[in-house]
């Protein structure tokens, strides 16, 4: 038997099994359509595609939980097909992710297609944040040498970031905190500050999250650093250590485009430019200032403070010292130093923040671990079991381990 952990991100699938990590795969969850040929593609088959200009996407997830199911059926069709994984299902466990205080229908909707309609030998569900948790232990352990017993996991997901704290490896749901700011806001934030200042590249979002990942980074001092960029237009831009110019792709020798100056450019005209300078920084700044763009909550570093003083007092300082964070925003260069020092300032603990190398990838490098301990087995749902018990039992049994 198999097992299978799948990171079922809403903007990207992390999957693979216990076994072999090598296997592993990422793959959008969203299904494409090109704005020129019209035609559509599931998943990694965008891979396929020449012509990335103008993508329209459709997710499964709205305002971060999964409602479009036959957008999820499509994808999920893809990853399990031959081409992929080629997986058979009555022959695998299966450890799936959810989000955050996922809705009962949507678990017992996500439990029936599991078990009825794909007929997987056994299910283990779970947040993702369960998996950070169970992997940020080994983490700490490694940079400290000592096992602790608390820890907060920072989550900054495509929707949400979550703030989580655990003790002992239980949740304290009492602390969990979210903020309204994540990669998808950070992207469509780009994509309107660019298209108002230089070109219109708001159908362009394929594009501009490559321009993010490639080209923002947080700040560990935003006034200094705007005041750095002040009058970075123009030729200028490149007199300026924080002013860039991307390379937007021609979609014959590009498909995402790259930083001027990266690769050979020769033939590079100048509306192939996008230049960009405060842009770089300014956009992560909503992490920790979403007031700066309408949304009234608290930044990740406040909620950080909010979540370790809803938890017994006893817990702050081994919280405070055990911050992990995971997640597609936590591979913007210096986002764990920012968020340490900014924290930092609002204690009197000594704070630690910890980030993985690959902090998109961690639940699922974490989820194959865990699958493979023997404590994982007693809280996994055989297909007998389910059937037996049904969706209102299984429910409650994801619910007490998460």
């Amino acid at each position: 038997m198999r097992t299978l952990v799948l990171d079922n991100g809403s903007f990207a699938i992390k999957c693979g099994y216990t076994e072999d990590e090598t296997s592993a795969h990422t793959i959008p969850n969203s299904v494409m359509r090109t704005k020129r040929t019209k035609r559509m593609y599931v998943g990694d088959l965008i891979d396929s595609s020449t012509d990335l200009s103008g993508l329209y996407y459709r997710s499964p997830f709205e305002r971060g939980y999964l409602v479009h199911w036959d957008v999820q059926l499509a994808v999920w069709d893809r990853v399990f097909s031959n081409d992929v994984l080629g997986c058979t299902p009555s022959e695998t466990d299966l450890l799936l992710t959810e989000p955050m205080f996922n809705l009962h229908q949507i678990q017992r909707n996500m439990d029936e297609i599991v078990f009825e309609e794909y007929r997987f030998a056994s299910l283990f569900r779970a947040p993702a944040t369960r998996l950070v948790e169970a992997g940020a232990r080994d983490l700490i352990y490694d940079a400290e040498g000592s096992d602790p017993e608390c820890v907060l996991v920072v989550d900054t997901g495509h929707a949400f970031t979550h703030v989580v704290p655990y003790h002992m490896g239980r949740q304290i749901a009492s602390g969990v905190r979210r903020v309204d700011v994540g990669g998808r806001l950070l992207t469509n934030y780009l994509k309107e500050t660019v298209s108002f200042r230089y070109w219109d590249m708001m159908d362009e979002t394929f594009i501009m999250s490559a321009v993010k990942e490639k080209c923002c980074f947080v700040s560990q001092d935003f006034k200094r650093d705007i005041e750095a960029t002040r009058g970075c237009v123009g030729r200028r831009r490149g007199r300026n250590p924080l002013g860039l110019e991307y390379v937007l792709p021609d979609f014959s020798t590009s498909r995402q485009g790259f930083i001027q100056g990266s690769q050979p450019d020769d033939h590079v005209t100048d509306s192939q430019l996008l230049p960009l300078c405060n842009e770089r920084f300014a956009i992560p700044e909503a992490l920790f200032h979403p007031s700066d763009i309408g949304i009234e909550q608290a930044g990740i570093h406040q909620a950080v403070v909010q979540a370790v003083a809803a938890c017994p007092a006893e817990m702050h300082a081994v919280l405070l010292a055990n911050i992990v964070v995971v997640g597609g925003s936590a591979c913007l260069p210096g986002l764990r130093q920012r968020l340490q020092s900014e924290v930092q300032a609002q204690v009197s603990h000594r704070v630690r923040v910890f980030a993985p190398q690959d902090p998109m990838r961690w639940a699922w490098q974490n989820g194959c671990a865990l699958a493979t301990q023997s404590r994982a087995r007693s809280w996994q749902v055989s297909k007998a079991e389910y059937e037996e018990m049904g969706a209102h039992r299984t429910i409650a049994h994801f619910g007490s381990i998460a």
